[in-house]
């Protein structure tokens, strides 16, 4: 009798719990309906109240949506900030002393691209916006969305530029940086190659979507991406080759 009650346990267990085996990625999915177990974003303490921080900047972003997005970093020594074009900006990653800035915007079909930056301060120096006289009218400043963002690309270099691909996430394991995508159908496991993403794994049979993607880089180095849209809803926590993906019912 006690060969049937085992046979029951596991199975119970393989309905709260699956982990992928045997691939370079370990994914262990788990499903939550009890409310009271579901996390936010403030339950996770961020490495740093910037967007990115290291020895050397304090790096922050704006979005105007399809309108252009900017990604600036300002130099701890000089003060002095320094920017290029990311629309929209979603994380920083550091390999090899560059930075790789991953942007992602999902209005109409969706678009994503990762930049380079190996020298921040070889980028164009940031300036406010100052509207110029096409844009002032009996002494009222006209300003449109997308005015104040930054249009140039000096010192930064374009590895990826696509459509109908989300980037959700980026993040490094092994010295190597791998992205988090959804083509809307499912999610992927994946890394650039000759400026074009490569599936390596599939993580969901689902499309993870937000419209608003960026990831918390944690204190103890998680990487943490909420999403929420249509049936699917939960979070990605990634730490090392290790991958957690919760989902609310």
């Amino acid at each position: 009798m006690r060969t049937p009650c085992l046979i029951l346990i596991c199975c119970i267990s393989c309905l709260c719990g699956v982990a992928q085996t045997g691939k370079l990625f370990q994914v262990k999915k788990i499903v939550i309906s009890d409310a009271a177990q579901k996390k936010h974003p403030g339950d996770f303490q961020r490495s740093t109240p910037y967007f990115f921080e290291d020895e050397s900047y304090t790096v922050r972003k704006t979005c105007s949506g399809e309108f252009g997005g900017s990604i600036i970093f300002k130099n701890k020594k000089t003060g002095i900030e320094y920017s290029c074009s990311a629309t929209c900006p979603v994380v920083v990653n550091k390999v090899d002393g560059k930075y790789i800035v991953t942007n992602a915007l999902s209005h109409l079909i969706g678009f994503s691209e990762v930049l380079q930056i190996d020298h921040p301060d070889s980028m164009q120096v940031f300036k406010p916006f100052q509207p110029g006289k096409s844009k002032k009218k009996k002494g009222i400043i006209i300003r449109y969305v997308g005015d104040d963002e930054v249009r140039a690309t000096l010192g930064s270099k374009q590895l990826l530029d696509t459509t109908r691909i989300l980037i959700l996430s980026s993040f490094i394991f092994n010295n190597q940086c791998y992205h988090i995508v959804t083509d809307f159908e499912k999610t992927y496991i994946s890394t650039i190659e000759n400026k074009k993403l490569i599936h390596l794994q599939l993580l969901c049979d689902e499309s993870l979507f937000t419209d608003d993607a960026e990831v918390i880089q944690t204190k103890d180095n998680h990487n943490i991406l909420f999403f929420g849209k249509g049936e699917a809803s939960g979070y990605i926590d990634i730490m090392g080759n290790n991958i957690l993906l919760t989902t609310y019912q």
